[in-house]
């Protein structure tokens, strides 16, 4: 039963992140002369937070070890390092700028295969 809080606790957070970013990066795109509310400076950072550390309570709970007995979570947290950056990237750079559009592309390109790993767990 711990699991399932565990990973549904860890799926919000998850879906909060994705919903956040797109947020922000379309905000930052419809009025880019106008600075982002600092909420949206301040509650995805305590909302990453949170999913690092539910997604350690489920590593723990169901014995996970990245590139030990799941090397799949081991490719997805090196992933997640690269989702980091791409998206960092994508909203540092000058809104609607082709730069941005890369690597908000990239950034969503990563988000889907982050998805494909953790449902099907291919290896």
């Amino acid at each position: 039963m711990m699991y399932i809080w565990a990973k549904h606790g860890h799926l919000f957070f998850v879906a909060m992140t994705v919903l956040l970013f797109n947020l922000r990066y379309w905000m930052r795109f419809a009025k880019p002369e106008k600075p982002l509310p600092a909420v949206l400076k301040v509650l995805p950072h305590l909302n990453d937070t949170t999913l690092l550390f539910t997604g350690l309570w489920v590593m723990t709970i169901a014995h996970w070890t990245p590139f030990g007995n799941a090397d799949w979570l081991g490719v997805k947290l090196l992933l997640v390092v690269a989702y980091v950056f791409a998206g960092m990237a994508a909203l540092k750079s000058k809104p609607r700028s082709p730069k941005a559009w890369l690597f908000y592309v990239i950034s969503l390109c990563i988000i889907g295969i982050i998805y494909y790993l953790a449902k099907y767990k291919p290896f």
